[in-house]
């Protein structure tokens, strides 16, 4: 049986190891899921799939991705989460309408430039990884609205993140982040941040240009106080348990003896 004119191919959970290099016969295939299979390595014909939008590889066992995959010019959703990924390849790159790139819970310690010329990309999730730094063109992305990195050994932002205009979730839970960049203020459609179980002393004033913020989580950090600009915010809901805190709800003025700045 020819199956050429397939346009969609589910093979989740069934035990696969591997694919066959007929599969690339399929040029009119718009969604590939292979999800839940024991997959160990990825067949470079996989990326002579012309029409190929969707790629399921969440929950198998690759440890790298062939360079090829960047040849899937078509491209809109990568799921690779749930791997043992240690790396990715700079041709992630040439994929270049991608908009949704899913590479939680593997073990990449970097990512390589190439993703930073994925400039349509709007949801990035990194979380569950080792990633101790994030590249400073992370900022290219500029259509980013959803940056998950959450579970990392993160101890700064890219002061690059301001550039993301558009960022409406940022999601940097239990890293060892010290400070935010001030850059983040220009992130002004910015609806959730979630900075959870960091080791943050202070918040940037420029925070309150962030208008549509309405959840705000700092909990378990280390801050003694909140900058004052915050009452300029609607905030729906803030979580501030677990610091080293005083007067967190008042919001009064005082001015910080080295800065000047204005805290609650």
């Amino acid at each position: 049986m020819r199956l050429t004119q397939l346009e969609s191919l589910e093979l989740r959970e069934n035990l696969l190891k591997s694919l066959p290099e007929s599969i690339s016969q399929l040029t009119k295939l718009e969604r590939l899921d292979l999800g839940d299979n024991e997959i160990e390595h990825l067949p470079p014909h996989l990326g002579h799939l012309p029409a190929l939008q969707e790629l399921w590889l969440d929950h198998n066992q690759l440890q790298k991705l062939p360079p090829d995959i960047g040849l899937l010019k078509n491209l809109v959703c990568l799921d690779v989460s749930e791997n043992r990924l240690e790396e990715l390849p700079e041709e992630i790159g040439g994929l270049e309408n991608l908009t949704d790139l899913h590479l939680s819970q593997n073990l990449l310690e970097t990512i390589p430039d190439g993703v930073l010329h994925l400039t349509k990309l709007t949801i990035l999730k990194l979380d569950q990884n080792r990633l101790h730094t994030l590249n400073e063109s992370i900022g290219t992305c500029v259509n980013m609205q959803e940056l998950i990195l959450t579970e990392n050994f993160l101890m700064e932002l890219p002061k690059s993140i301001g550039n993301m205009t558009k960022l409406n979730n940022l999601n940097v839970d239990r890293n060892a982040l010290t400070e935010l960049p001030i850059e983040i203020g220009n992130c002004v459609n910015m609806g959730v941040l979630s900075l959870r179980d960091n080791k943050l002393t202070k918040l940037p004033s420029e925070l309150g240009n962030c208008l549509q913020l309405h959840v705000l989580d700092v909990s378990g950090n280390r801050l003694n106080h909140l900058p004052y600009s915050l009452v300029n915010l609607q905030l729906k809901a803030v979580w501030l348990s677990e610091n080293q805190a005083q007067s967190l709800l008042t919001f009064q003025p005082d001015t910080d003896e080295a800065t000047g700045e204005q805290s609650s």
